[in-house]
């Protein structure tokens, strides 16, 4: 009976284990909308109404520089995208409208990145130029994958000609040494998003992404100085 009665207790322990190792290992989910990549982006996507952006001819908004992230959830991927300071970048008038499985992300401006966590998957990013808030434009697209707790660099630059006939357009997904050097410039303008649907710290599953709010410039952080600072004396002159 003793005997039985062990081997009970220790059947119930492997199954426990086993459940908690399951819950684990239970695949994160997306709050995106599934779409069928083997299909371009058609009528719905070309010719829409929605809103638009000012572009760095007018948006002159300061961030705080780059700082990597960790993702809230460990089996979810972070996807930063940024685009550098150039002097086309600066006189934009409307940026181009970003989209992540159809659904609005915000619109890159010079000298700027923010990210979006995402569970591990296969996703479309494209971006149409509106006029004012009429999207007729032919969508370009870049469909890419990640992985559980890598990060990934997406460049936005329409001065690179290689790519101004491509399906991807100005979407490029770079190296992460090259996309690292380079994002390093830029600064925080707008908020990131988290599109993961499980909480990291509950059992709460949201319908939503949730959005990341972007730290509040700091001027003092931005302040570079190669040599200290000291008060001109009159007297040297």
């Amino acid at each position: 009976m003793r005997k039985a009665a062990i081997v009970l207790i220790s059947s119930l322990a492997l199954m426990g284990c086993h459940s908690k190792h399951a819950v684990q290992e239970q695949q994160l989910t997306s709050t995106l909308k599934n779409i069928d990549l083997n299909e371009e982006p058609g009528f719905v996507e070309q010719h829409r109404l929605g809103m638009f952006t000012i572009g760095g001819w007018v948006n002159q908004k300061l961030g705080q520089r780059f700082a990597p992230v960790q993702p809230q959830h460990e089996q979810a991927a972070v996807v930063y995208l940024y685009r550098p300071d150039s002097k086309w970048n600066r006189q934009e008038i409307v940026a181009a409208s970003l989209f992540i499985n159809q659904e609005r992300i915000p619109s890159l401006l010079h000298n700027h990145y923010y990210w979006v966590e995402l569970p591990p998957g296969t996703y479309r990013l494209s971006t149409s130029r509106p006029l004012g808030a009429l999207h007729f434009q032919k969508p370009k697209y870049l469909d890419f994958s990640v992985e559980a707790g890598q990060s990934y660099f997406i460049k936005y630059d329409e001065e690179n000609m290689s790519t101004r006939h491509t399906t991807t357009g100005p979407l490029m997904l770079m190296p992460e040494s090259s996309g690292r050097n380079e994002i390093a410039f830029t600064q925080l303008k707008s908020e990131s998003y988290n599109f993961v649907a499980q909480d990291a710290e509950s059992d709460h599953v949201r319908k939503k992404a949730q959005k990341i709010k972007a730290a509040k410039y700091d001027p003092s952080q931005d302040v570079q100085l190669t040599t200290p600072f000291k008060l001109w004396d009159p007297r040297t002159w």
